[in-house]
């Protein structure tokens, strides 16, 4: 079953970001061609090539590894002149018109054409693209000089594995307008914002919206407290112990006063109506401290038993150092703090909400059976849950509101839950470079930790893989407009030099900058990498 679990997962994963590459190349991609550059080689994945297939002046490939993608555009780097240090040349002739420049002598495809000495050329022509303006000067066997006209398609053979169209110059990325090189940089990432603006809108069409003015209950999980307590869907919840309520934000602000521990003693008291029969019953909810990662045992009482146990990252906790199922919350320590006695779940709720916000490491005294044990736990600070969207503690019925289609919100959601994403971003990168956060470099997922989330969540089905192939592709698209070297981002900050300078930066230099900001991504990417699978794999 796990097996098959992790199987699904990794054909999940592949296929999105498969997707986001594909959507964010081809980005690059029309707009180059749009723009008249030369593309050699379009490219999903990195690596050794699987297959590829030329169409046209393009090759068509797909790459071992499924991660990234790239156009490869002529003039985008330091472009290379075939002909460059070259005195000998084999020509393959087409009405007398050169179709492909030899410099492989040797190549065997060409051992029958003679060798010629080179006397000039021009291979490059003007801005202009006259026509015929493309020739090289030979002198052939009897020491005559002839001049051949170029076609502009033409291909240079530099080896049996280096075969390359020559790039004229109106056909480079260098010598396009700074408009048209914007656009072919920048619709990678702009590709990835339409593609998550439409899968929101996916969503929202074939789901519908959350209707937040009623206490219609749309879908009660099963084998949950609240399925075990009677609800079920289609129940009008009516109040809160003993608060009424009218409309979904009512019940979650009653249900966040008791996640703060006010007047919280265990259960929870609902009334609801059904088939206009008013009724209630006593739910006995979740309690999740989010900042040390802990749920409490869902059985009503106001005991701190833990339920389960997930550590917040920092570094990989050994077996012996793991909060356990069953393990009972007596005192708490923060790094700042003095030795709390936790007597019940409102304790509990009260001390993660007022007296430790600040995150770090907690010292925390557990009762395991019949001997109290002390474990060292890290925890986030409440400012860095409340930017990625979270509370400190929740209290959680597991129900759901009722959803509806809404052509009006369908019209602005999706960009709005696009800009939400991108807002996320950003607050997730101030807490990483902030100083005194509780988020560092460790905390960051590369590939294994988005594996292992995409292997969760497409255990709830397609519209949980839709919404995270959406926020995905939205991390991908905003990462990338970072004016970082070697990003597009980083690009296009050069790109906004040369519009305010009027002068091109050096391409050497660029491309150096950019290769050693490559460098340095994969350095980033190795040390991510090796945390994930600390962090996810170890102990599997």
């Amino acid at each position: 079953m796990i097996v098959l679990q992790y199987l699904l997962g990794f054909i999940a994963f592949v296929f999105i970001l498969g997707l986001i590459v594909l959507v964010h190349e081809a980005g690059h991609f029309i707009f180059a061609r749009r723009a008249g550059i030369l593309c050699y080689e379009f490219a999903i994945g990195m690596g050794p090539v699987i297959w590829q297939k030329k169409k046209g002046e393009t090759v068509y490939s797909i790459r071992a590894i499924p991660i990234g993608g790239f156009v490869s555009m002529s003039g985008e780097e330091v472009e290379a002149n075939p002909l460059r240090g070259k005195t000998e040349i084999k020509l393959v002739l087409e009405n007398d018109r050169v179709t492909h420049l030899v410099t492989d002598l040797t190549h065997p495809d060409y051992q029958h054409l003679p060798t010629l000495t080179i006397v000039s050329y021009d291979i490059v022509g003007t801005k202009e693209a006259l026509e015929n303006e493309l020739y090289i000067v030979v002198k052939n066997e009897l020491g005559e000089e002839v001049k051949y006209t170029v076609n502009r398609d033409c291909i240079a053979v530099m080896g049996k594995k280096q075969i390359a169209q020559i790039a004229p110059y109106n056909r480079t990325f260098t010598h396009k307008s700074i408009g048209q090189r914007f656009m072919a940089i920048f619709a990678g990432p702009m590709m990835n914002f339409l593609l998550a603006i439409l899968l929101f809108f996916l969503i929202g069409f074939f789901v519908g919206y959350p209707n937040m003015k009623s206490t219609m209950i749309e879908q009660v999980e099963d084998k949950t407290p609240a399925y075990e307590a009677g609800l079920r869907d289609g129940d009008q919840i009516i109040a809160i112990n003993g608060h009424p309520v009218s409309k979904w934000d009512d019940i979650s602000a009653e249900l966040a006063k008791l996640a703060k521990g006010m007047g919280f003693t265990g259960p929870v008291k609902v009334d609801y109506k059904r088939d206009g029969v008013n009724m209630e019953t006593t739910v006995h909810p979740y309690v999740i401290i989010h900042m040390i990662g802990i749920t409490l045992k869902p059985d009503g009482s106001n005991s701190t038993v833990i339920e389960t146990f997930t550590p917040m990252g920092k570094r990989t906790l050994k077996e012996d150092e793991l909060l356990l199922k069953g393990d009972q919350i007596t005192r708490i320590k923060s790094e700042k703090g003095e030795y709390v006695t936790i007597n019940n779940r409102s304790d509990l709720l009260s001390y993660f909400n007022n007296t430790a916000p600040e995150g770090g490491d907690y010292k925390i005294e557990v009762l395991r059976d019949g001997e109290l044990k002390e474990f060292t736990i890290f925890g986030h600070s409440k400012e860095v849950l409340e930017s990625q969207g979270y509370t400190a503690t929740k209290v959680q019925l597991m129900i759901s509101p009722e959803y509806r289609f809404d052509i009006v919100q369908l019209l602005y959601r999706p960009f709005v839950d696009t800009g939400d994403a991108c807002l996320l971003i950003f607050r997730t990168l101030g807490q990483l470079f902030k100083r005194n956060s509780t988020v560092g470099l460790s905390d960051l997922s590369g590939p294994v930790g988005i594996f292992v989330a995409t292997s969760s969540i497409a255990q709830g089905g397609i519209i949980p893989l839709l919404n995270w192939t959406a926020i995905l592709s939205v991390n991908i698209g905003f990462l990338n407009i970072l004016p970082l070297p070697a990003l597009d981002g980083g690009r296009l900050a050069f790109l906004g030099y040369e519009a305010v300078t009027k002068k091109k930066p050096n391409t050497k230099v660029e491309n150096i900058i950019h290769l050693i900001g490559f460098f340095l991504f994969m350095a980033l990417f190795v040390f991510v990498t090796f945390n994930d699978v600390l962090r996810n794999c170890i102990g599997m």
